[in-house]
């Protein structure tokens, strides 16, 4: 999974997904294969019917992802009836289910990959089992120390390039502001800092994967600075500090 700074958001590299869908350079590599079943919540984001994101189950009706996955200007969504989700399989191409999305609502204050956060309902909830569940968000009181070790699981690009099949995970370490300030000029109150070695990291289709530690998801993926792999930390939304509007939209 990753992308890096030569020059604040110029610097981003855009993968363009349609005319009026496009996306940031995110993948992880140097990663591994996760276990069928080990990580439920996961679920593959697809518009017209092809990966583009990764998002994360919270309760039976909705999906967490990353607000620019889904947006097609700013905070205007695409069609939701563009938007299947397959869920129950860590393969993105078959197994599980697919899963039809009725709305999606993206963060009010999301812009320039601040606030980048959005919500995908399902058109019929979940019931939950072995292959899919839900997983517990943090709150406020959840707390994620500074150099926490943190996992992300998506289907973004390996390092050779290609698509993997296969759900795809990695470790990374969580910086405190300061620090992300140091390295990247993105200190933000609203976001994780996220450490890995060169040539590991997020890329295209790991963008709204989850970020979570034993069980309590902390953050959402939402974008790398520059090429794939580099020094630079990734950036995911902190997940407490959109409590409330998660609460809210139900």
């Amino acid at each position: 999974m990753a992308v890096t700074r030569l020059g604040f958001f110029a610097a981003l590299c855009f993968i363009g997904l349609s005319a009026t869908f496009a996306s940031p350079n995110s993948r992880i590599i140097g990663g591994w294969d996760v276990v069928s079943g080990e990580q439920p919540w996961v679920a593959s984001i697809r518009v017209d019917n092809a990966h583009v994101c990764t998002g994360t189950i919270i309760c039976k009706k909705r999906i967490l992802t990353a607000a620019h996955c889904v947006s097609q200007l700013g905070t205007t969504p695409i069609d939701a009836k563009r938007i299947t989700v397959r869920i129950g399989s860590v393969n993105q191409y078959a197994g599980g289910e697919i899963r039809e999305i009725e709305e999606v609502r993206i963060h009010p204050s999301y812009g320039n990959f601040l606030h980048d956060v959005a919500l995908l309902f399902f058109t019929e909830s979940l019931e939950f089992n072995d292959k899919y569940n839900k997983i517990w968000f943090a709150g406020a009181d959840d707390v994620i120390e500074d150099r926490a070790s943190v996992t992300v699981a998506g289907w973004g690009l390996l390092s050779t390039g290609a698509t993997p099949y296969k759900l795809q995970e990695t470790k990374m370490t969580v910086l405190s502001a300061p620090e992300c300030e140091y390295e990247a000029g993105y200190g933000y109150e609203s976001i994780l800092c996220l450490q890995h070695p060169v040539n590991e990291g997020i890329c295209r289709g790991d963008d709204g994967a989850g970020v979570y530690v034993d069980g309590i998801l902390y953050g959402v993926i939402s974008f790398a600075f520059g090429s794939c792999g580099t020094k630079y930390p990734d950036i995911a939304s902190k997940v407490s500090y959109y409590e409330e509007w998660i609460n809210n939209n139900h």
